[in-house]
């Protein structure tokens, strides 16, 4: 039955918490946030199979990747604000991968993680389809690699705003990269609510990153991995 429904379903869900997100004006209910407990709420309740949702919704699945490529449109506005500032959105983004992959890694093995759930998390930053990849390349579990993604991109959707306004981070070049760098596709779509300047940094950052991470990680876990264990 859920293979029939699995799309006016979602998109119902979707559309009652992105109407409930603009009538409390509350980042705690971040629309993605809510339809993803309300839709897992109802497949317990009903006890409605995985496998057959995923199966009804498989065309919204491949609508993500035309998706990530409409957020190329902002940074085409923006193009020539951005490639003034490309080389500190270079370094920027470099620091940023770099340092995210290091941290990780510690906070991980702090916590006594194994080698295979620590692989798993470390290239949580980027969007889901290459952090799977460069999670089963480096010896993860792309499964936990994907929830991770997932995670991090809510958590920054919802938080980043509250962050940086504390943190007195006020650009919106360096909002935008933080956004973008730290929470991928699901933060760039809270960066380009604030403004189309923000949503083209992140974009950028988004991008950059996700080349950065998939060419640095495979490379720098290893030795990572080697000398804080």
């Amino acid at each position: 039955m859920i293979l029939y429904l699995a799309i006016p379903l979602t998109l119902i869900v979707y559309l009652l918490a992105q109407w409930f997100y603009k009538k409390t004006a509350l980042a705690i209910f971040n629309p993605i946030l809510l339809s993803i407990g309300t839709l897992i709420s109802i497949m317990l309740i009903f006890g409605f199979e995985l496998e057959e949702y995923e199966q009804g919704t498989n065309i919204l699945t491949r609508l993500l990747e035309p998706a990530v490529i409409a957020l190329a449109f902002p940074l085409y506005q923006q193009f020539v604000h951005v490639k003034a500032k490309i080389v500190p959105v270079l370094v920027a983004c470099s620091v940023g991968v770099i340092v995210g992959l290091v941290v990780t890694t510690f906070v991980a093995i702090s916590f006594s993680a194994s080698p295979e759930i620590i692989a798993s998390l470390a290239p949580k930053a980027v969007t889901t389809p290459i952090a799977m990849a460069i999670s089963k390349t480096i010896g993860g579990i792309p499964a936990i690699s994907a929830i991770m993604v997932i995670m991090v991109g809510i958590f920054g959707n919802v938080c980043a705003p509250f962050l940086l306004k504390h943190l007195r981070i006020r650009t919106p070049e360096a909002q935008g990269l933080a956004i973008g760098s730290g929470s991928h596709v699901i933060g760039t779509s809270k960066a380009m609510e604030l403004s189309r300047i923000h949503g083209a940094f992140s974009t950028t950052a988004l991008l950059i990153s996700a080349v950065l991470t998939s060419i640095i990680a495979p490379v720098l876990y290893p030795y990572l991995l080697t000398w804080m264990l």
